[in-house]
């Protein structure tokens, strides 16, 4: 396993970025005649795919398993590359933009969430310098501060192996409260309520709603109340 690994890290290419950086993007997003496919003989994951969304609009991404969805957004980071096509942020192409500054672009709260074994702090902060009254102030639009209040050491309480003490709903609103954190100007929900039940869905709801003000905001979903607010529906 180990020879594998490191054959992996040995063989794969680095990634690559441009020279393009700005501190914080408008927001305008374009896929243009955008085609990928995963292996040459496999049907295409996105065939010839053409949008566009404004600064600021709110998109819900819609369709059956397989459809492309996840797919669609996880170009914009550059987890993936298209096939054939161009997808542009501001009017730039993706691979012209300086990685660390176009990632910087980006907050992501997917259905898998991933903690460290670390503080509630360190969780949310992520990387960035912590100020404790911004933590506190995001945990509270994220409806976890009453319970964080609770814990034996507050924001500096440990939270276990990929934080399993908390509830999956705390753990999702712990993800938005880091998104809010972070506050990329761009935002990218994947199927980020799917896994929760309806009293958990309310209050991580309140809290996107939250999280989406004045961002533009990419929605993959299934259920009707996740994207009753968006602007517009993209049905793949």
């Amino acid at each position: 396993a180990i020879e594998r690994g490191l054959a992996l890290m040995q063989d794969a290419t680095a990634e690559t970025g441009g020279t393009h950086q700005t501190p914080r993007a408008q927001g305008l997003i374009e896929w243009r005649d955008v085609c990928l496919r995963f292996k040459d003989d496999a049907p295409p994951a996105l065939d010839h795919v053409q949008l566009t969304v404004q600064p600021g609009e709110t998109v819900a991404l819609v369709g059956t398993s397989g459809a492309g969805k996840t797919t669609l957004v996880n170009l914009l980071p550059r987890f993936l590359e298209p096939g054939t096509g161009q997808v542009l942020l501001d009017g730039h192409p993706l691979p012209d933009w300086s990685l660390p500054s176009l990632r910087t672009q980006f907050a992501m709260v997917s259905q898998d969430v991933v903690m460290l074994n670390d503080t509630v702090q360190a969780n949310v902060s992520l990387g960035l310098s912590a100020d404790p009254a911004r933590i506190e102030a995001c945990l509270r639009a994220a409806n976890l501060w009453e319970h964080v209040q609770h814990m034996p050491q507050g924001i500096h309480t440990v939270l276990g192996h990929n934080a399993t003490q908390l509830s999956g709903g705390q753990r999702q609103r712990l993800a938005i409260a880091r998104a809010l954190y972070k506050d990329a100007p761009i935002l990218i929900l994947d199927e980020a309520t799917s896994a929760l039940d309806n009293e958990s869905e309310r209050l991580v709801q309140d809290a996107l709603q939250q999280l989406m003000q004045g961002r533009t905001t990419l929605i993959v979903a299934h259920r009707l109340s996740t994207i009753e607010h968006a602007d517009r529906v993209v049905v793949m």
